[in-house]
């Protein structure tokens, strides 16, 4: 199976144009291929050239958005890398872990690696529109890596689990294609503004229900008809509340 065609890597805000350049290097040596820039600050610049090296190639086919959403725009699977455990937890494994599940998932859904800026990462909202968080394994003093060296470990552990040929399991075919990211994005969305209408929910509660409600939607893996539903199903309680 040919990662290259359904794994995307999603650099946000990046700010040293050497970086993107020397992801540009780790991914093709790793056989990636796809890199979307959100808001990049600096870009383009010939520093992303000159450390991009014999992966010049690829940066014709860099794609540049606005935000976050619109670079999951068509994306079924989004995974965020995180370097720490947040107040509210997310499903994190380890990336040992996760690469073959990745790798299992990528054989028919588009797969989204999101990594953070330099200087501190994800926020919490960015994670929030995950499926699920990965780690890197590192010195507990020291943990932090290169934005350029964490996407070449990813992709590394991607691409070794990806050439160990494991038989696919039928039990993970579903009847219904998985929901798109974005999609569930917008249940989630739509869910907590009937629920303020119902004055069910309260933005400012300090147990941060909405943190939670948005890891419950997207912890579920919910299939394109559920979704529909789900939203056909608040549309009514909108239009009953009117």
């Amino acid at each position: 199976m040919n990662l290259n065609t359904h794994v995307k890597i999603i650099l946000i805000e990046t700010t040293s144009p050497a970086n993107i350049g020397s992801t540009l290097r780790a991914m093709k040596t790793m056989s990636f291929g796809d890199l979307i820039l959100v808001n990049p600050k600096n870009f383009p610049d010939k520093e992303v050239s000159t450390l991009a090296a014999n992966a010049k190639d690829l940066i014709d086919k860099i794609k540049v958005v606005k935000n976050l959403d619109e670079a999951l725009d068509g994306i079924d699977f989004v995974v965020a890398t995180s370097s720490r455990q947040r107040k509210v937890p997310w499903p994190c494994e380890d990336l040992h872990i996760a690469s073959p599940k990745i790798v299992k998932f990528a054989e028919e859904k588009s797969i989204g690696l999101l990594f953070g800026r330099e200087d501190r990462g994800l926020t919490n909202e960015e994670l929030q529109k995950s499926n699920l968080h990965i780690q890197i394994p590192a010195n507990e003093n020291y943990s932090v890596l290169n934005l350029a060296m964490s996407v070449q470990v990813v992709c590394y552990q991607l691409y070794l689990d990806n050439h160990l040929n494991k038989p696919f399991i039928k039990s993970d075919i579903w009847d219904v294609p998985k929901a798109k990211s974005l999609h569930v994005q917008r249940l989630i969305n739509h869910f907590i503004e009937v629920a303020e209408q119902l004055e069910v929910y309260n933005k400012g509660n300090p147990r941060q229900i909405g943190a939670r409600i948005k890891r419950m939607f997207t912890r579920i893996g919910l299939d394109e008809m559920e979704v529909n539903f789900l939203r056909g199903f608040l549309a009514e309680i909108e239009k009953r509340l009117s």
